[in-house]
């Protein structure tokens, strides 16, 4: 079932329509790995307004010109063909009214023509800085738009307006593509392919977790192969990707011991684990307040699930047996899903403080481990409070969650992260005898995911 609906994205589309409503020329960058939703915000943002669209390809210069002239006289009606740029100025001299260009993929056009970049800043210097005309460079190669666009050397480094990093939603914005599922199926599922639109439209929402695990796993299926070819797209060498991400499935997690497990010369390491971190697969964690040690967690769901599961099961799915491997990753999810919802508490931090549950001002966030001691998150006004936070999945006694809360303020004492007010909060999937929040005192609660979702996430 692939869904086709438009969810959140507001600060992205006031932000390009209070642009828009300015009388003078504006250059706008926007970027992202694909599958993130950048065409679906640039089609939402262009609706109603006079506008050309053009998605580049790989192809000759001279093909492009002549694609993108055919689409201004389309669209524009506007009779003028030739070089791509020249075409843009000649719509800045003829338009009566304000107009909006989108350059999709415009990585395609620089591998064409690279003199392109230099030739659009003289043309924005000479010609367009005065025009009524929106210019869009929107596309899915990340390092080419942070290092030859962005970067201070770009030629058009200074004349943007604005820019525009897309990232795949967080927990809190995936709500709309399953308006049935409760607070612990939402988790679930988030855990199992993250927060990229394209993924989250090929579930089946009147479908429950399991069933929508079991055409996931199942060959043949979209999401199936997809971490597979992402990679093969997106990245020169797939199988050192493949061996880096298989590593920290299986639980390495220093740049070291990845390297090793993956057999890269650990001085050659960094490159890959940077190119992994622009595309939002991975990501470097610190301990909150230090520099080191430093570990390699998946920032996206899909991927972990994917190499969790996916790539070690490949074998008896590839055979047929589905059902059996359905039953291996149901048999052990509770254990993954753990992890998700520690990642899942540091993405809501700023909800449970709108909520008034964490009274800490998050100004600072994060991890917390040194040796066989870790705090699942800190929260941090420097100076003035923190907030240690323990995660569990599973359901608790009370009792034992007492003793959770004990332990907690415990480690924290170790930290060196304590301030002149501290709090200690348990969030448990399940209080199994008693309701939350349990306030020990001001200082101290427990709570679980039904209190979670009759409060914060009721509406």
């Amino acid at each position: 079932m692939i869904r086709k609906i438009f969810v959140d994205r507001e600060y992205e589309l006031q932000l390009l329509e209070k642009l828009w409503r300015r009388n003078t020329f504006s250059l706008i960058i926007i970027y992202g790995r694909r599958r993130v939703g950048k065409t679906r915000l640039l089609m939402e943002f262009a609706r109603g307004k006079k506008c050309v669209y053009y998605t580049a390809v790989e192809a000759t210069y001279d093909t492009l010109c002549r694609e993108f002239s055919a689409l201004v006289k389309r669209f524009l009606r506007i009779p003028i063909s030739g070089d791509l740029l020249e075409v843009i100025e000649g719509i800045s001299e003829i338009a009566r009214e304000k107009i909006l260009i989108i350059l999709d993929e415009f990585q395609y056009i620089v591998e064409a023509d690279p003199s392109i970049p230099s030739r659009l800043q003289r043309l924005i210097d000479l010609k367009l800085s005065h025009k009524n005309i929106m210019l869009i460079l929107c596309g899915s190669a990340v390092s080419f738009f942070e290092k030859k666009l962005l970067g201070y050397k770009s030629p058009i480094f200074g004349r943007r307006e604005s820019s525009l990093k897309i990232r795949p939603f967080q927990f809190n914005q995936i709500r709309d593509f399953f308006p049935k599922y409760n607070l612990l199926d939402l988790i679930k599922i988030y855990g199992v392919v993250g927060g990229i639109p394209a993924y989250l439209e090929k579930l089946d929402p009147n479908k429950d977790v399991e069933e929508n695990i079991l055409s996931i796993i199942t060959p043949g299926n979209y999401l199936y192969d997809e971490a597979p070819n992402f990679l093969r797209q997106e990245v020169r060498e797939p199988r050192t990707y493949f061996s880096i991400l298989a590593a920290i499935a299986e639980g390495k997690n220093t740049p070291s011991e990845v390297a090793s497990a993956a057999r890269i010369d650990a001085r050659s390491i960094s490159k890959y684990i940077d190119l992994l971190e622009e595309l939002d697969i991975i990501t470097r964690v610190k301990p909150l307040g230090f520099k080191k040690p430093v570990k390699l967690i998946f920032r996206d769901n899909y991927f972990k699930f994917w190499f969790w599961y996916i790539y070690k099961l490949r074998s008896i799915l590839e055979a047929g047996y589905i059902d059996e491997a359905l039953n291996h990753i149901l048999e052990t999810f509770d254990r993954y899903i753990s992890e998700v919802f520690e990642n899942v508490v540091v993405e809501i931090i700023p909800v449970l403080y709108r909520a008034k549950i964490i009274k800490t001002r998050p100004i600072q966030v994060g991890k917390w481990w040194h040796k066989d001691l870790e705090i699942d998150t800190i929260v941090r006004e420097p100076g003035r409070s923190s907030t240690f936070v323990e995660t569990k999945w599973s359901s608790l006694s009370a009792k034992d969650a007492e003793k959770i809360i004990l332990r907690l303020e415990e480690k924290a004492s170790k930290t060196g992260l304590v301030s002149p007010s501290n709090y200690y909060i348990l969030i448990a999937k399940e209080i199994r005898d008693a309701d939350t929040p349990l306030k020990l005192d001001d200082h101290r609660m427990i709570i679980d995911l039904k209190f979670l979702e009759s409060t914060v996430f009721s509406s």
